[in-house]
């Protein structure tokens, strides 16, 4: 006995003093560990005064409880209130249900029992009220562990454009749209937070001076117009689904700068019924435009002095070049004899004899001349999978005796939608083309880090005579051509209208069939181009039906709007003090730091409505009640998704502004889960 005992006390000496370091290092590593707190994620803005969400990070809790550290007392006095107010609040377990967790929990010494996950801070503000959670997270064994959330309010509004970050795998990330190209600017800077290890694989945050706060990322501020982009995607959803056709892609950009107003971009899905936006066909398809490509064609040729828009041609309606390939037009017998302007009003592939007779013995001074307007060059687009345009020279393998004649009516080349319409632009633009733009400012709060600018992509695309005659010609389609189904009341159009079969790879070309519709409007002082390509329509296949219409409809509303938007602004009187309903902190501390007059009542809550007059806001109480559809007309999004959603609604948001409509009555019953459809303007 007495030598096991030496030989115990020499095994304590020798841990103690000879082991202790290593083993006390060791299990440090093992109960403490520094971890990675990802930094909220700057926001995505639309281009409104409203500063209308497009990708939010929204913070986001899970709550657990230490039940170890509560007092005897305290716990057994108010375990019973705190189960009935958590059975209200998660009710998928009644009082007696929460109490017997609680307790069982606390028996089992359990430090980091899980109350809930995904709470927003409405539902931890409530919380912390909690008997017991009151009393914080060392008294109380309240713990809560906030993370952000991505959230895309107007869902799928412009989805593959706004994109997202996949960076589960580092060796193969996924960066899609503009989450994606601005990462950088977006995802901030991480911070630390120093965890305890409580017991299997569970943790809890401990405050010390080794934790770092993470700094948010820089805000975006897009180009995009949620107004003109929910017109958009409507007008191409519905020819989509009347047409029964493969995908399509809608493109509105201001004239003068570039940015982008609306991209919509629509495939169907597998179930060959429903269409999404799984595939940006605005930026990265690259095919063979048709007709829409005869502008560059004969632009060319004018610039070169080969021919004029007046000059008289023999449209027979049959073109037969190298080797007997022949071409048709889509009027059986041709066109007769007329000018260059009415071929192409007409569209007659007269046109790819022009640019034949005119260039065969030189077929590389055409091609030169397409690339002097810059077609053969990519935009340089911050968004990755931007489509290789293909310009082929003469001296190419492929380059054969047909090809000069099949480019000039745009086969045997390729562009993206994207990149016809920067062409197009250009000629609305004056003959200034300049690179499309997505971004308008990116800011730090209001403090503006980095602002976009014009920038010229080629400042001359042709001589100021070509331009006229280009111009005169586009508005001719309209007019009496191929497009004068889509004449507009109260402003002209311009545009050229495409249909061009779809290639099969190396097979040749199926029976499918690509329409297109490029131009701009008002024809006279162009604001906005735009270009609507649908690709494998069933029902019609011609590019004045298919896409023009939906050209016609986009021009007709954001038309309509302009008209309402400045009627708007006449009837507003600039000293009204006007409010939102909100939360009533943050209408109080705005309105105050305006200098505004406010006249509130007493003891109000959380949520009130406000009631403008000549002189003064006057603020009244907003009655929410939990389980109960709120009322939220009247509203900014942000207030109405945090309440909605707080209550357990799914929300679909349409427009901007302040909440005028809601799907669901206030004072409803909430059937968790169910969809509201709130209407903004």
């Amino acid at each position: 006995m007495l030598l096991l005992a030496l030989g115990i006390i020499a095994k304590i000496i020798i841990i103690q003093f000879v082991n202790g370091p290593e083993l006390q290092q060791l299990a440090k590593d093992q109960n403490y560990v520094i971890k990675q707190v990802n930094a909220p994620r700057g926001n995505i803005f639309a281009d409104n005064e409203q500063k209308t969400s497009l990708a939010i990070s929204v913070p986001r809790y899970t709550v657990y409880m230490d039940l170890v550290t509560i007092k005897e007392k305290t716990f057994n006095q108010k375990i019973s209130i705190l189960s009935d107010s958590l059975s209200k609040i998660f009710n998928s377990k009644s009082t007696v249900q929460w109490e017997h967790d609680l307790r069982y929990q606390r028996k089992k010494r359990n430090q980091y029992y899980l109350i809930a996950k995904d709470l927003n801070n409405n539902q931890i503000n409530r919380l912390k009220d909690f008997p017991i959670f009151q009393l914080g997270q060392y008294a109380g064994g309240f713990i809560s562990i906030k993370n952000n959330k991505r959230v895309r309010p107007f869902d799928p509004l412009a989805k593959r454009t706004i994109g997202y970050v996949n960076e589960k795998n580092p060796d193969n990330p996924i960066y899609v749209g503009l989450e994606g190209a601005f990462n950088e600017t977006l995802k901030g800077q991480d911070g630390k937070v120093l965890m305890e290890k409580i017991w299997g694989n569970n943790w809890r945050h401990v405050d010390g001076e080794l934790s770092e706060e993470p700094i948010p990322g820089y805000d975006i501020y897009t180009s995009i117009d949620v107004n003109i982009q929910d017109v958009a995607e409507s007008a191409l959803l519905n020819q989509l689904q009347n047409q029964s056709a493969i995908s399509g892609c809608v493109v509105l950009m201001e004239v003068n700068t570039g940015y982008i107003k609306a991209i919509a971009n629509l495939t169907k899905d597998k179930d060959q019924e429903t269409y999404s936006e799984s595939y940006n066909n605005a930026i990265g398809l690259s095919s063979e435009p048709g007709s829409t490509f005869k502008l560059a064609s004969l632009m060319v040729a004018l610039d070169d002095g080969k021919i004029k828009i007046s000059d008289s041609v023999e449209m027979p309606g049959t073109y037969t070049f190298y080797d007997n390939n022949v071409l048709h037009d889509s009027k059986w017998g041709g066109y007769g004899k007329n000018t260059i302007q009415y071929a192409f009003e007409k569209s007659s592939n007269v046109i790819s004899e022009i640019i034949y007779d005119n260039y065969r013995d030189e077929p590389q001074k055409f091609i030169d001349g397409l690339k002097e307007i810059g077609l053969h060059k990519k935009l340089g687009l911050p968004i990755s999978g931007e489509g290789s345009p293909y310009i082929k020279d003469a001296n190419d393998p492929l380059f054969s005796g047909i090809s000069l004649p099949w480019m000039a009516i745009g086969y045997e080349v390729q562009l993206t939608p994207l990149q016809i319409l920067t062409f197009y632009n250009g000629v609305a633009n004056n003959g200034v083309m300049v690179k499309p733009k997505f971004v308008k400012e990116i800011r730090k709060g209001n403090e503006v880090k980095e602002a976009s600018y014009v920038e010229v992509i080629n400042p001359k695309i042709c001589n100021n005579n070509t331009l006229s005659s280009v111009k005169k010609m586009l508005k001719g389609v309209v007019d009496r051509g191929t497009a004068k189904n889509i004449k507009a009341r109260g402003f002209e159009i311009a545009g050229k209208t495409g249909t061009s079969l779809i290639a099969k790879g190396s097979s040749g070309y199926g029976n499918k069939y690509q329409a297109s519709f490029c131009g701009y409007f008002p024809a006279d002082n162009p604001m906005y181009s735009c270009i609507v390509v649908i690709q494998g329509p069933t029902q019609n296949i011609f590019g004045s039906i298919v896409s023009g219409t939906v050209f016609k409809e986009i021009a007709d509303k954001v038309y309509a709007m302009g008209i309402m938007k400045s009627k708007k602004i006449e009837e507003i009187d600039p000293y009204y003090p006007f409010s939102k309903d909100g939360n009533n902190d943050d209408l109080t501390q705005v309105l105050k730091s305006m200098d505004i007059p406010l006249k509130k009542e007493k003891d109000l809550g959380d949520w009130v409505s406000s009631h403008t007059n000549e002189e003064i806001v006057n603020i009244k109480e907003r009655k929410i009640v939990h389980g109960v559809v709120p009322n939220v007309q009247g509203m900014g999004l942000n207030d109405a998704l945090y309440l909605l959603e707080s209550q357990g609604l799914h929300v679909k948001v349409k427009g901007s502004g302040v909440v005028k409509k809601q799907s669901i009555n206030p004072g409803k019953k909430v059937d968790k889960g169910e969809l509201i459809i709130i209407d903004l303007s």
